[in-house]
């Protein structure tokens, strides 16, 4: 997570250069009236704060190794501070609601892990992230299998991270929901916990290792060697933003699928220079046009690949590419590398049919 948002904003302010780079990065920058120097003195509004994914392409491509995010993340928290945006009207977006959309999603759909849940003295957990364990119930339980069998894993957090309340600029309610999730780890005796989300395993790296407490990717530490046929698919990663600087996934993903037996390739943007899903910031339920064009563009360059499947590791992304019609496949990697065939195209459609059809009964 590194610096806060307001100090990072001071230091643009103070050291861009206005070379530009950014700008080729960032469709949003591009159009912004001013550089991001400028724009850090001057401010933005709030429409142009949550129009930004903050998914720090035009930090990887600044020289100076600044932030210009930091611009759009600091002016949510003024937003909300100042009541510019009323927190209330996107209660479906947040974990710590009862009416959050995946909460619903889960009681709708009868999606429960209180049979697994991490009790007093579980000392290694998974933590599958709200968006797998919500809409990939089955690949959660496998996974936590496979690692209840092979890693000494005896339970399952289903608590959120609390990064959308950080993005969002609920600033209170994020440090919250932080010391809340510290708190239950503490008092279950928590020493380890495996992850398999990206934008997860970040986020509780930055708040566990200074509690002592360890962060593994569910990729380092499971074995999923399958020996796939000659004939296996030609497949693309696409690399999430939260991974971009370290590529602690990237590099753990491919390496995983090639040992399998995967043949890839690369799409022309990858890695540090990857671009965002659409799923980055909330954008998608202030400017869900930003977002579409996004994932149009991505799954155009996917498919000119050559590839027949779109990989991604993180469940948001692939939500996103598989909920639009394509000649590729979007696929989470853990669907290939445990040998768990899903399709998610339905997905979008599912959770719509919770505000239009009844509770299906048992």
């Amino acid at each position: 997570m590194g610096k806060e948002p307001h100090s990072q904003l001071a230091m643009l302010a103070q050291e861009c250069q206005d070379c530009g780079l950014c700008l080729g990065a960032c469709d949003l920058l591009a159009e912004a009236a001013g550089t991001p120097g400028e724009l850090a003195q001057g401010g933005v509004g709030a429409y142009e704060a949550y129009s930004c994914f903050l998914c720090d392409r035009c930090a990887a491509a600044c020289p100076l190794g600044l932030k210009p995010s930091a611009i759009f993340a600091a002016r949510r928290i003024v937003a909300v501070e100042k009541g510019e945006i009323d927190p209330d009207e996107y209660s479906y977006l947040f974990p710590d609601r009862e009416e959050s959309i995946m909460r619903l999603y889960r009681r709708y759909y009868n999606i429960d892990y209180s049979d697994i849940a991490a009790g007093k003295g579980t000392e290694t957990c998974f933590f599958p992230g709200c968006t797998l364990m919500t809409y990939s119930p089955v690949l959660t339980r496998e996974v936590y299998r496979r690692l209840r069998a092979g890693c000494g894993c005896r339970g399952i957090l289903t608590d959120c991270c609390g990064k959308p309340l950080s993005q969002m600029g609920l600033r209170q309610r994020a440090e919250q929901a932080a010391r809340s999730l510290m708190n239950k780890m503490a008092h279950i005796g928590v020493k380890r916990v495996i992850v398999a989300c990206p934008g997860c395993y970040y986020h509780l790296r930055h708040l566990l290792e200074q509690e002592g407490i360890e962060v593994l990717t569910v990729y380092e530490v499971l074995d999923f060697q399958r020996q796939m046929p000659e004939n296996a698919p030609l497949c693309t990663v696409h690399d999430s933003c939260p991974d971009r600087f370290e590529g602690i996934f990237a590099a753990q993903v491919r390496e995983a699928l090639r040992k399998d037996g995967y043949e890839l390739v690369e799409m022309p943007f990858s890695g540090r220079d990857a671009p965002c899903c659409g799923s980055g910031g909330q954008v998608s339920h202030f400017r869900p046009e930003l977002a579409e064009k996004l994932v149009e563009k991505r799954l155009s360059e996917a498919e000119k690949s050559g590839a027949e499947i779109l990989i991604a590791y993180c469940l948001s992304c692939v939500l996103n590419f598989a909920g639009k019609p394509s000649g590729i496949k979007a696929r989470h990697a853990l669907n290939l590398l445990l040998g768990h065939e899903e399709d998610y195209s339905d997905v979008k459609a599912r959770a719509l049919q919770i505000f239009t059809e009844p509770e299906p009964t048992e």
